[in-house]
């Protein structure tokens, strides 16, 4: 069996959960040797350690400067039409990693789809138009998560026979970790809450931050923030400004896989606000690293995390607050929490879904 990746997310995104998958995807099935693969990276940002011995061909080349990969996609993307064109064949897969399609289809095309927030929550008609089109035409659509799939039928008018649920997993980094020593020169000594991830847009960050300020948590616990966005927006930091004095709480970090799994084994909670997650890699992580999790109760998230996460209603202002209260006031709830969560972690791994994978593309060879 041969497989074309087209990895346009890896010019897309130096990190992240699509990233991270094709990356995962491609290792699994490099060590297997199950998939003959070739890989059009193209002029790439992203830092993954692909080995070249896991492809048949490999084409790729790194970009010195992030943003100038925008300016030569016209070229990526006649480099991606050649390359395919000179590897075609019959029974070639095409496996689009975030909707970009050759112009002449030689063989089956599968495409990956990860949520439907361009559809529910405004966004950009041009990725619309494209995600549109690469949907219409697959052979094969694979989906993230139960959830995503009803989405995509419902809004996309797709049969459900043609899509093929492969969760994601969680990689070996993301296991729990010995604490800490809490020393006085230790910047880490206040217990904190987590929240990783970008915070505009669906994420619903203004909840967590507006919640945490009201229920005067700054007094007992840190707000440590990973990922996204580097600094809060002006409305953001004009509210933590005013609960007092200056935010000293509240703590913006930026970590490699193995320090985040550090975050996530000494947090005290990893808290979760978005109004809608395709699958959400973050609630796995935290689960796998024994951490206790709170988490909306919407889209796929209840689907991920089962009975292993206090859950609330993420367009409840005051549901927030009072699953929090719980949280904090009962220790056997915390307890449950953090065996429920390691349990169901276990349930995702990255080798699970490339079998899934795998079986998914017999059915359209």
């Amino acid at each position: 069996m041969k497989v074309f990746f087209d990895g346009r997310i890896f010019a897309l995104q130096q990190q992240g959960g699509i990233s991270r998958l094709f990356f995962e995807l491609m290792r699994s099935f490099g060590q297997t040797q199950q998939v003959e693969q070739i890989l059009f990276r193209g002029v790439y940002a992203d830092r993954y350690p692909f080995r070249k011995e896991w492809f048949k061909r490999y084409y790729g080349l790194r970009s010195p400067v992030a943003r100038a990969i925008f300016l030569i996609k016209p070229l990526d993307d006649m480099g991606m039409e050649l390359a395919y064109r000179v590897n075609a064949a019959s029974g070639l897969i095409y496996h689009s990693t975030y909707y970009r399609l050759p112009r002449r289809v030689r063989g089956p095309v599968v495409v990956h789809t990860y949520d439907m927030i361009h559809e529910l929550y405004g966004g950009d008609l041009g990725t619309k138009m494209l995600k549109k089109k690469a949907l219409q035409r697959a052979d094969l659509i694979i989906s993230i998560s139960e959830s995503t799939k009803k989405d995509l039928c419902e809004l996309h008018q797709i049969d459900p026979q043609k899509v093929v649920v492969a969760y994601p997993g969680v990689s070996s980094v993301f296991h729990k970790l010995t604490p800490r020593i809490s020393t006085v020169e230790n910047d880490d000594e206040r217990p904190y809450m987590l929240y990783v991830g970008n915070r505009g847009w669906y994420k619903n960050f203004d909840l967590l931050l507006d919640t945490f300020i009201h229920k005067k948590y700054f007094c007992d616990f840190d707000l440590v923030l990973v990922g996204g966005e580097g600094r809060l927006s002006v409305p953001q930091q004009q509210v933590a400004a005013n609960s007092v004095g200056k935010p000293t709480w509240l703590r913006h970090e930026f970590r490699s896989d193995g320090g985040l799994a550090q975050l996530y084994s000494n947090a005290t909670v990893f808290i979760c606000t978005s109004l809608y997650e395709g699958f959400g890699i973050p609630l796995v992580e935290a689960m796998a690293c024994g951490c206790p999790v709170i988490a909306p109760r919407t889209s796929s998230v209840p689907e991920v995390v089962g009975d292993a996460a206090l859950l609330f209603d993420p367009k409840d202002p005051e549901d927030l607050g009072r699953q929090m209260d719980r949280f904090v006031s009962d220790e056997s709830l915390r307890a449950g929490l953090v065996e429920r969560g390691q349990s169901r972690a276990m349930r995702f791994s990255w080798d699970g879904m490339a079998r899934a994978v795998y079986e998914a593309y017999l059915r359209i060879v």
